[in-house]
């Protein structure tokens, strides 16, 4: 008799060690789950509105989800029927903070001032009309400002006029900093922009495309190929021979 309660006893503490101490859910992860999976299939086959409703139930049950964020924010912000871009703006900020150093990082800050400046837009009466079409000027202007400096480059042209200084002027600067040292003409980085390649750089920086080697080189760290760059990069820029 008490061998059987001793049995039970050891039995119970094994289904308690086995059950009773197991996590209450399993994690799941983003992956893993069938309406993440969904969701892809359906951005397949163009059914949009679907796979919205599939990322967003996503985000609702899983907490670590940047990628069902990142395809819920844009999904609001492009589907003319389900457009909403104060809960596209939540979804990005979800991805950043989750994902904060994904190469997509760039992209959904853009498309956080793509969502605001829609908000905006619908305010009644308008009243930031003026403000918004210099922000289209603005984009407008910079845009051609990178086509006509890319043109140049490729064309051998120099990016911007050289005006001369004046001897007088030249002289006067060095007689007010005497025992300041000659800095270099040439950058020692620079901060890669939309459009830009090691050739466009080569020539914006040293004014030929002989440095793209050079600049490869110095960056080998943080540049996997010559092809690689990415927005917002900052690059090591090597003294020209």
């Amino acid at each position: 008799m008490k061998t059987c309660s001793f049995l039970l006893r050891v039995l119970g503490l094994c289904l308690f060690l086995q059950f009773g101490c197991a996590p209450a859910g399993s994690i799941i992860e983003e992956g893993d789950d069938p309406a993440f999976e969904r969701g892809r299939s359906y951005l397949k086959v163009g059914r949009e509105a679907e796979a919205l409703d599939e990322f967003l139930s996503v985000t609702r049950r899983i907490t670590q989800a940047p990628k069902s964020h990142l395809e819920a924010g844009r999904l609001l912000l492009t589907l003319s029927d389900r457009k909403d871009p104060v809960a596209a703006i939540y979804h990005f900020r979800r991805f950043l903070l989750l994902q904060p150093s994904a190469r997509e990082s760039p992209m959904v800050e853009q498309l956080i001032v793509t969502a605001e400046r829609e908000i905006i837009r619908k305010l009644p009466g308008e009243p930031y009309e003026n403000y918004l079409e210099s922000i289209d000027l603005k984009d407008e202007n910079d845009r051609l400002r990178r086509e006509i400096a890319d043109l140049q480059a490729r064309l051998g042209s120099p990016l911007a006029p050289v005006v001369p200084i004046p001897d007088e002027v030249v002289q006067s600067q060095a007689n007010d900093a005497p025992k300041t040292k000659a800095r270099s003409a040439y950058p020692d980085s620079y901060v890669v922009q939309p459009g830009d390649s090691l050739y466009a750089i080569s020539k914006k920086i040293y004014g030929d495309a002989s440095h793209i080697d050079a600049i490869y080189s110095a960056n080998r760290d943080s540049l996997k190929s010559k092809n690689s760059l990415k927005v917002g990069q900052t690059l090591r820029l090597p003294s020209p021979r």
